[in-house]
């Protein structure tokens, strides 16, 4: 064997390795330790708001055998969170810390598979990466899932390739693919797998450990089924997870590469030097079919059981099988002399470190939605508005999940009108909501995607947005009051159309009078109308009108089409969700400008009145709205 050439035994390395192993998990862990007290997410905050039960069998009948998780985490943070309370960084430390022995587990697993210089590349790629940084340091089941996959590898390879089999390997094992039963079920896949697939390899004197050790597993987590089983009957994230398009598994590789240019050029540059210096080395086939099989079925499975059958494939799902990707990636590299590989991994921890960090701002950027931003801007506009001042509302899965960050002071003066709004009936109830407001100012908030007509129906009775907070459009909280003046942040700057029809004599409202099924308004190209139509921040359609009736089911519609008279573009604004009987109302209809092609086609706008109720309209015009903030 070549001295200066780098195989599977460390001691080749010599002190140099285990120096890098040092180096490789102390960088980890810096990087998972770092800042861990920013919001928590919505699926940390909907943990914690199932841990406040006073005995276990409370939690496991409120807390997770509703929930669609096996139950290890919860009764993790149910007894921590009793211990030492629920500070951000309280929760998250043993997350954090779990994420740098997943770490030292990469490095040892891969390194007895294939090679020092590929267990200290993976290492260090798990280190760095966005992708395992972040599910490292939240109170969920993704990083500590990848911690308790690779302790789980590191045994079960123990158990099937060391030279003597051992009760306490074979114990160890048990344990740590009981860990990932009872973490997640797609850690729980791959434990199966990994079971199944070691079968093949197994050796006679081996047999007793490896299946005790399976049935032990199985015993460990038998008290679990009957909740899986309603797991299952549940559907879980299928309800609201759309399925995967044919191109998801190539979005998921750049997302789990920081979607850099500079990480794919770090995988060339090794993979250049693994091709140039390679030679077949026997006994890592098996080890690179294995990082195979570990990495693509899961992914397979977890793919085309949410194509065909329930949707539950989510980036987070596959990070416990996310280092098999790397080992194979890097299992080329036992052949790399020596004396390149302390310069190599300076280059490539140095790099990923820059790229996550200050390229990709990793620590500057919003990864969730926010909580405790639209929180302290709630309290903040309490304190500055006068509470009672304030009618307020929300869209949140929960409200615990805002109220947990609001101090009792301002629990006590903070109330919501509505907490959710999902369209449909709770449009209809925001809109009583905001015709019966007596307050001067209204607060909407949301932390996660809000109907598009919530704004639109606010503006049209509170028509200036006063202060405004975007959190990288994840989540955001606004109060609006009803007085326009130079402070508010959204400003008509130009009318394109405006049409004048008649004012409508009040005294002559009847329910029984029918009215016209179309009111024509504006039509043409806006880009022949607005040359200046690429500047455009917000394009609004307004109606002002009378009405006998609050539910007509009329339309203000706005629609786009190609020559041919193909509709390229229909939406509506519905007049139930802004009129009152017998008085006069604004109908407003914000028209997304994402697309500004469009402004090159004929438009449509009017009054599409298809019950034929009697509608007495003032004007109907299109304007051009600008954002100050912007």
């Amino acid at each position: 064997m070549n001295k200066e050439t780098l195989k599977n035994n460390s001691l080749n390395f010599g002190k140099q390795y285990n120096l890098w192993v040092i180096v490789i998990v102390f960088a980890g862990l810096i990087l998972r330790l770092y800042r861990l007290d920013f919001s928590y997410s919505n699926d940390e905050l909907s943990a914690l708001s199932r841990v406040g039960y006073d005995s276990f069998g409370e939690l496991v009948q409120k807390g997770f055998y509703v929930d669609g998780h096996p139950g290890g985490i919860q009764v993790f943070l149910f007894y921590w969170s009793k211990l030492f309370g629920m500070d951000e960084w309280i929760v998250r430390l043993p997350f954090a810390l779990a994420g740098g022995l997943g770490i030292w587990f990469t490095i040892k697993t891969f390194s007895r598979w294939f090679s020092p210089a590929t267990g200290l590349l993976a290492g260090a790629f798990i280190a760095f990466l966005a992708f395992p940084l972040l599910y490292s340091q939240i109170a969920r089941p993704y990083g500590i899932g990848l911690t308790f996959s690779m302790i789980m590898a590191w045994y079960w390879t123990k158990l099937l390739f060391d030279e003597e089999p051992k009760i306490g390997i074979a114990l160890a094992f048990s344990l740590s693919a009981a860990a990932c039963m009872y973490n997640h079920y797609f850690s729980f896949l791959l434990a199966l797998i990994a079971g199944i697939t070691g079968l093949f390899f197994l050796k006679k004197d081996r047999i007793p450990h490896y299946l005790g050790a399976g049935i032990l597993a199985a015993v460990i987590f038998s008290p679990h089924i009957y909740i899986t089983l309603n797991h299952l009957s549940i559907g879980g994230v299928g309800l609201w997870l759309a399925k995967p398009e044919w191109t998801w598994l190539f979005e998921h590789l750049a997302y789990v590469f920081n979607n850099s240019y500079i990480i794919a050029l770090l995988l060339v540059l090794i993979g250049a030097f693994q091709f140039f210096t390679y030679k077949k080395t026997s006994g890592l086939l098996k080890f690179r079919i294995i990082s195979l099989i570990l990495f693509l079925l899961p992914l397979l499975i977890g793919f085309f059981y949410s194509r065909f059958v329930n949707p539950v494939l989510q980036h987070s799902v596959l990070i416990f099988s996310f280092p098999f990707l790397l080992g194979f990636i890097f299992s080329f590299a036992g052949n790399i002399p020596v004396k390149w590989i302390s310069p190599m991994l300076a280059v490539v921890l140095l790099s990923g470190i820059v790229q996550t960090v200050f390229v990709s701002g990793y620590y500057n950027r919003q990864h969730f939605g926010e909580f405790k931003g639209v929180a302290a801007f709630i309290a903040e506009w309490n304190k500055k508005y006068g509470a009672e001042n304030i009618t307020r509302a929300m869209i949140a899965n929960n409200p615990w999940y805002i109220r947990f960050y609001l101090d009792e002071e301002q629990n006590n003066l903070t109330t919501f009108a509505q907490t959710d709004n999902r369209g449909g009936a709770d449009l209809d109830s925001l809109k009583r909501i905001l015709d019966n407001c007596e307050t001067p100012y209204f607060s909407y908030a949301w932390t996660k995607p809000a109907p598009f007509e919530v704004r639109d129906m606010i503006l049209a009775r509170f028509p200036c947005l006063m202060e405004r907070v975007n959190f990288e459009g994840l989540s955001e909280t606004a109060i609006y009051g009803k007085e326009s003046s130079e402070k508010c942040l959204i400003r008509t700057t130009d009318t394109i159309f405006y049409l004048k029809l008649y004012q409508a004599d009040t005294s002559a409202f009847t329910e029984n009078i029918k009215g016209p099924e179309f009111f024509p308004g504006f039509e043409g190209k806006v880009s022949d109308t607005y040359p200046d139509f690429e500047g455009i921040d917000a394009l609004v359609a307004v109606a002002s009108l009378s009405i006998a009736d609050s539910l007509s089911g009329a339309l203000l519609v706005a629609s786009f089409h190609d020559e041919n008279g193909e509709t390229l573009f229909w939406s509506a604004a519905r007049f139930d969700l802004f009129t009152r009987e017998n008085s006069n109302s604004k109908i407003r209809l914000t028209i997304p400008v994402s697309e500004k092609k469009l402004f090159h086609k004929r438009m449509k706008l009017y009054v599409w009145n298809p019950k034929l109720k009697s509608i007495y309209p003032d004007f109907i015009s299109l304007v051009v709205e600008s954002d100050v903030e912007k």
